[in-house]
C-alpha cells in the first residue's frame, strides 16, 4: 500500500513539474524539475533546421524539374544557375534533409518526455481525470498561441497592406498542418500511453517496430511515384495522409525511447525500475543503444553515407532520384538522422565531470527553444516576411549567379554566397521570432494562466 501512495504521488508530482508550456512550446524537463539543455539545444536546432530547409526549398524544386541538361543559365530565370551546377545541387540536396529531420525531432522529443511519464502514472487513480485536465490545458496553448499571432498578423497584413500571405487569408487548415498534428498528437498521448503501459515495453517495442517498418515501405513507394504532384495534393489523398502517419510514428517511438532510457537510467543507478520494483541492489550496467556515443556515431555514419548517395543522384541524368531521398516527410534519412540526435542529446554523457554550461547560456538556450511552436505559425502564415528578405538579399545574388555561365567555376562560387547568405538570413530570422515569442507571447500566456 505505502509503495503504491508513493507512486501515485510522484506521478502527480511530475504532472505538476511539467507544465503546457514545457510540452506545447519545446521546454524539456529531467526528472527532478532540471531541463535537459543538450535536448534544448536539440530544438534550437531543429527550429534553424526547418527555416534554412524553407529558404530553399521553391528554387530547389524548381531547378528538380529543370533538369541538370542546361547549357547556359538564363538570367530570366535565376533557379537555371542553381540547376545547371551539379555541385550547388549536392549542397541543396543535402539541405533538404534538414526540412522533416527538424519536423520529426519537434514532435519526437515532445513523445521522448511526454509519453514515458503517462505510461508510468496510468496505473494509478485518477489517471484520466488528470490526464484531461494536463491535456486540455496543452491543447488550449496551442490554440492560444494559433489566435495570437493569427490576430497579430491579420492586424499587420491591414496596416501594411500585404496583398497574399497574411493570416486572415491563409487556408488554415492546410497551411498549419503541422500545429494541428501537433494538437492531435498531444490530445492523443494519454490514450497512447495507457496501450503502452498495458502491453509492456516490450511488446511496444514489437508494436512500433512493425509500424515503422510499415509506414517507411509506404513511404518509399510515396517518393518515388508521387513527386510529379507536389503542390497539387488534396489532405484526402491517403499519400498526402502519410505525412501526419510519418510524425506520429516518430511521436511513438521516441516516446518508447524515453520510457525505455528511464528505465535504463533508473536501473543504473538504483537498482529498481521506475515501477518501483526492487530488481537488483547493485547498479547494472548501460546497454550499447543508451549511451550517447553509439548515436553520435550512427549520426556521422548517416551524414557520410548521405553525402555519398546524394552526390551520386546528383551526377544522374536527372534529378528525379535525387528528389526522392528528401521528400516531403518521407525520408528515412532524415528520419534517422532524427532518432540518432534525439538519444545522443538525451543520453547522459560519458563523462560527466568538468565545467558545465553557464547559466546565462542555459537561460538563454531555453528562451530561444520555447519558439519554435510559435515560430511555426509565423513562419506559415506571415510567409510576406520571408519573401520580403528574399527578394531584398538572396535574390540578387541567386540573379548574378545566372548571369555567369553555366556551370563555371565563377557561378559556382556565386550560389555558395547564395546558400551561405540564405543560412545566415534563416538564423537571424529565428532568433527575431523566437526572441518576439519569448517578450511577448509566453507573458500574454502566463497574464491569462495557460503558462509559467
Amino acid at each position: 500500500m505505502a509503495t503504491r501512495s508513493t507512486s501515485q504521488r510522484a506521478s502527480r508530482a511530475a504532472e505538476v513539474r511539467h507544465t503546457p508550456e514545457h510540452v506545447a512550446s519545446g521546454m524539456p524537463a529531467a526528472s527532478g524539475g532540471k531541463r535537459l539543455v543538450s535536448v534544448e539545444v536539440l530544438r534550437l536546432l531543429a527550429i534553424v533546421c526547418i527555416a534554412v530547409f524553407h529558404a530553399f526549398l521553391q528554387q530547389y524544386v524548381q531547378a528538380i524539374w529543370m533538369g541538370p541538361q542546361l547549357s547556359a543559365a538564363d538570367a530570366a530565370n535565376p533557379v537555371s544557375a542553381l540547376a545547371a551546377s551539379r555541385g550547388a545541387m549536392w549542397i541543396v540536396a543535402m539541405i533538404m534533409y534538414c526540412g522533416a529531420c527538424g519536423n520529426h525531432i519537434f514532435f519526437m522529443i515532445s513523445g521522448f518526455f511526454l509519453i514515458p511519464r503517462m505510461c508510468v502514472a496510468c496505473r494509478s487513480d485518477g489517471y484520466w481525470k488528470r490526464q484531461l485536465r494536463s491535456t486540455g490545458r496543452r491543447v488550449a496553448m496551442i490554440l492560444a498561441t494559433v489566435v495570437f499571432y493569427l490576430l497579430l498578423i491579420m492586424a499587420a497584413g491591414r496596416m501594411l497592406a500585404w496583398e497574399r500571405n497574411a493570416g486572415g487569408q491563409s487556408n488554415l487548415i492546410y497551411e498549419l498542418e503541422f500545429v494541428w498534428l501537433y494538437l492531435v498528437f498531444v490530445a492523443l498521448a494519454p490514450v497512447i500511453a495507457w496501450v503502452m503501459g498495458r502491453v509492456g515495453i516490450r511488446a511496444s517495442a514489437v508494436l512500433a517496430g512493425i509500424m515503422l517498418v510499415a509506414v517507411y515501405a509506404l513511404n518509399i513507394y510515396v517518393a518515388c511515384t508521387w513527386q510529379a504532384q507536389y503542390g497539387h495534393r488534396s489532405l484526402l489523398d491517403w499519400r498526402k495522409q502519410m505525412s501526419a502517419v510519418s510524425y506520429i510514428a516518430s511521436f511513438i517511438l521516441a516516446g518508447l525511447l524515453g520510457w525505455a532510457l528511464r528505465e535504463v537510467n533508473d536501473r543504473s543507478t538504483s537498482g529498481r525500475s521506475v515501477s518501483g520494483r526492487s530488481e537488483s541492489r547493485r547498479p547494472t550496467a548501460r546497454p550499447l543503444w543508451a549511451k550517447r556515443r553509439f548515436w553520435t556515431r550512427g549520426i556521422v555514419i548517416l551524414i557520410v553515407a548521405a553525402c555519398a548517395i546524394t552526390g551520386a543522384m546528383a551526377m544522374r541524368p536527372t534529378y528525379v532520384a535525387l528528389y526522392a531521398l528528401s521528400f516531403k516527410s518521407t525520408s528515412l534519412i532524415s528520419f534517422a538522422l532524427a532518432v540518432c540526435a534525439l538519444m545522443a542529446a538525451a543520453c547522459p554523457p560519458r563523462h560527466t565531470h568538468g565545467r558545465g554550461v553557464s547559466a546565462r547560456v542555459e537561460s538563454a538556450v531555453a528562451a530561444l527553444a520555447s519558439g519554435i511552436l510559435g515560430f511555426y505559425v509565423v513562419q506559415t502564415l506571415a510567409r510576406v516576411l520571408w519573401e520580403a528578405v528574399d527578394a531584398r538579399f538572396l535574390q540578387p545574388l541567386l540573379v548574378g549567379a545566372a548571369a555567369l555561365p553555366a556551370g563555371s567555376m565563377s557561378a559556382f562560387l556565386g550560389l555558395l554566397r547564395w546558400i551561405a547568405l540564405g543560412a545566415v538570413c534563416s538564423l537571424a530570422y529565428v532568433v527575431v521570432i523566437c526572441l518576439f515569442d519569448r517578450f511577448v507571447r509566453r507573458p500574454l500566456l502566463r497574464a491569462v494562466h495557460l503558462s509559467k
